[in-house]
């Protein structure tokens, strides 16, 4: 059984996830409460399900990309968490991981894009079957999309109102889920290596114990 935490938008949640599915989860749906929430939320699942900290197989945090500040709360709560009982780490990528629920869950065509919000007019964008994810303005989404039929959001955006559009939340479910469909994912003990995907501005700050 892992924990997945997932905090890169106004989603503050975690989960007790199996390679069978979801077992729990407790989530918060609410800007600017990670970082007084987050703890308690994860103390409160694991004690309603009888466990411990040290019951974990590993930890999978949603890595970005997502909220500069919400991203790097999570990092350092998992790292936090795993450090002191020594369990290993892995970073999911947010993005990959929305559109494999959304496809799982919504089953759209090939001309579906996938997107996270980023700051002012900035996206992350993800096409129905590609790896590389884009930072775009939103003005210059069509020019990169001319084929898009529907877009799938974890927030709502202006500027699409014309598309076809879903607006889903991003679920600690989805980062447990992707851990176990992936199996390119591998956790560590070494967690100087588990990143955060911030995009093209920034470098994540390395974990000092």
């Amino acid at each position: 059984m892992i924990l997945a935490v997932e905090t890169s938008s106004p989603v503050c949640g975690v989960s007790l996830f199996t390679n069978s599915g979801e077992k729990d989860c407790e989530i918060l749906i609410h800007p600017r409460v990670h970082a007084e929430k987050l703890a308690v939320i994860c103390k409160n699942l694991l004690q309603r399900n009888d466990l411990s900290v040290s019951d974990l197989e590993a930890v999978a945090v949603s890595g970005g990309p997502g909220s500069f500040t919400g991203l790097r709360i999570g990092m350092s709560f998992a790292k936090g968490l795993v450090y002191a009982n020594n369990i290993p780490l892995v970073s999911v990528n947010t993005l990959f991981a929305f559109r494999s629920a959304m496809i799982q869950k919504e089953k759209p065509g090939e001309k579906a894009v996938f997107i996270i919000p980023s700051h002012r007019d900035f996206i992350y964008t993800l096409n129905h079957a590609g790896n590389d994810i884009q930072y775009l303005k939103k003005t210059d989404f069509h020019k990169h999309y001319p084929g898009c039929e529907i877009i799938f959001s974890n927030q709502d955006l202006s500027g699409f109102e014309e598309m076809e559009r879903r607006i889903e939340p991003i679920l600690p479910a989805y980062i447990g889920r992707f851990y176990y469909l992936d199996s390119s994912i591998s956790p560590t003990v070494d967690y100087d290596t588990v990143k955060i995907y911030y995009g093209l501005r920034y470098e994540p700050v390395q974990w000092k114990p």
